[in-house]
C-alpha cells in the first residue's frame, strides 16, 4: 500500500528505508552521509516526542544521537498545515533538543532553521 498525503507518494532512500515523501527520503539519506562523517552516531525515523505536561503528541521524522549524547531531532518539512505551525511553536518552548527543519525538494533539500527550545537557553 502507498502513503499518499498532500500528493506526496513514498518513497525508498538508499539505505532501503520507507519515507512518507521524497524530501524526508533525501534528508534520511543526508542524515546517513553526516553518520559516516561522524556529526551523529545514530538515527531513527519517527520518533515520538510530548509537547508539555498535557502530553500534546508530536512526531519527529528523525531522532539523532549526537557524540556529545544529545539528542537532535529533524523534520522534513514540504507542506506547512496549521498544525504544524502550532507544534512548531510548542517546541520553541517545550521541545527536549533542537529541532532542524528541512525544506526544499528531494533533489535541492536544505537546512532552513535550526529550533533551539527556551528551556535550553
Amino acid at each position: 500500500m502507498t502513503y499518499v498525503k498532500y500528493s506526496n507518494k513514498s518513497s525508498l532512500c538508499a539505505e532501503g528505508h520507507s519515507h512518507r515523501s521524497k524530501l524526508e527520503s533525501a534528508v534520511c539519506q543526508l542524515l546517513s552521509l553526516r553518520k559516516r562523517a561522524k556529526e551523529i552516531i545514530s538515527f531513527e525515523a519517527e520518533s515520538t516526542v510530548k509537547l508539555t505536561r498535557a502530553g500534546i503528541r508530536y512526531i519527529a521524522d528523525f531522532r539523532c544521537l549526537t557524540p556529545g549524547g544529545d539528542a537532535l531531532f529533524v523534520e522534513a518539512k514540504g507542506v506547512e498545515t496549521p498544525e504544524w505551525r502550532l507544534k512548531l511553536k510548542l517546541w520553541r518552548f517545550y521541545g527536549p533538543g533542537p529541532l532542524e527543519i528541512w525544506k526544499g525538494t528531494h533533489l535541492r533539500p536544505y537546512l532552513h532553521e535550526t529550533v533551539i527550545p527556551e528551556i535550553e537557553k
